[in-house]
């Protein structure tokens, strides 16, 4: 015999979003295993349901896959929830349903909302296709390594950005994609939701003059022109992308080393065209 393991979808701020399929799960569960037991707590109180809560988080996780052996000679019943949304999704888990997995339990996934799906639906740009790259690096030059690596892609892009990130986070964006078209959502399902839409530039202006927290989910256009741009295009974005570093601040031989990479082009003479700029071309 095995066990079942749920992984459970849970609201993002809006309680009115809980199913009442999770409902039942919770209340049937023989084990809930959670992120943060005193997040899961406030919401089993809110439903009046009275169970053991076992922390299963990033730092931890690994350690709980005895406790899913013991569940699964047992026949038990185990749910899995994330602070908010769905879980693996950003979020711990994964190791945990991979041994699931190999224990033979019957893995069942309970619908939910997911922050990213939410502002990806409501950001007004292609949802078709997608690319969920989760939340950056810490670092300002591996955040731009990484979005390096993004700026050719014609799919939509989805980040999740920490209010204390969302500053350094911009800045690198809109170095890359300044004039594309985003959508920058906050406050998802919540009394105060709002989404500020525009160029990467125009967020960076609104944001500049807001104080706002919470968690934030950033909706980039996906690079329209890669198929149709002919070379006039190619080059009018590589010397767009170097004036936007430039007034960013950034040190010339960094420009010179990344648009070099990026646009395949020669490091002397891109820093060639830097030099012009900063002569006033």
């Amino acid at each position: 015999m095995a066990g079942t393991l749920y992984i459970v979808g849970t609201p993002i701020g809006n309680l009115s979003d809980l199913s009442e399929r999770v409902k039942d799960v919770l209340r049937n569960a023989d084990l809930l295993l959670v992120e943060d037991t005193r997040v899961s707590a406030k919401l089993l109180n809110h439903l009046d349901i009275k169970k053991q809560l076992v922390s299963c988080h990033e730092h931890n996780e690994k350690e709980k896959v005895e406790l899913l052996a013991r569940a699964a000679e047992k026949d038990l019943k185990v749910a899995l929830l994330s602070d908010a949304g769905t879980p693996l999704i950003s979020d711990p888990g994964e190791h945990l349903v991979s041994k699931a997995v190999d224990l033979g339990f019957t893995v069942v996934p309970i619908a939910g909302p997911s922050a990213f799906l939410m502002a990806l639906v409501a950001s007004g740009l292609p949802c078709d296709r997608f690319s969920f790259e989760g939340f950056l690096p810490d670092k300002p030059k591996e955040i731009r390594d990484r979005l390096m690596g993004l700026v050719k892609d014609p799919r939509t892009l989805v980040f999740y950005v920490s209010p204390h990130k969302l500053e350094r986070t911009l800045a690198e964006v809109k170095a890359l994609f300044g004039t594309r078209k985003a959508c920058l959502a906050r406050e998802l399902t919540k009394l105060h939701e709002e989404f500020i839409r525009g160029t990467i530039d125009e967020i960076v202006d609104k944001c500049s003059t807001a104080d706002w927290r919470g968690e934030f989910v950033l909706v980039i256009q996906g690079n329209v022109e890669l198929e149709q741009e002919d070379a006039c295009e190619s080059q009018n974005e590589y010397e767009e992308y170097v004036r936007l570093r430039l007034e960013k601040g950034d040190r010339a031989s960094e420009i010179a080393q990344d648009a070099a990479k990026l646009f395949r082009r020669k490091r002397s003479d891109v820093y060639r065209l830097v030099v012009d700029y900063q002569k006033g071309r």
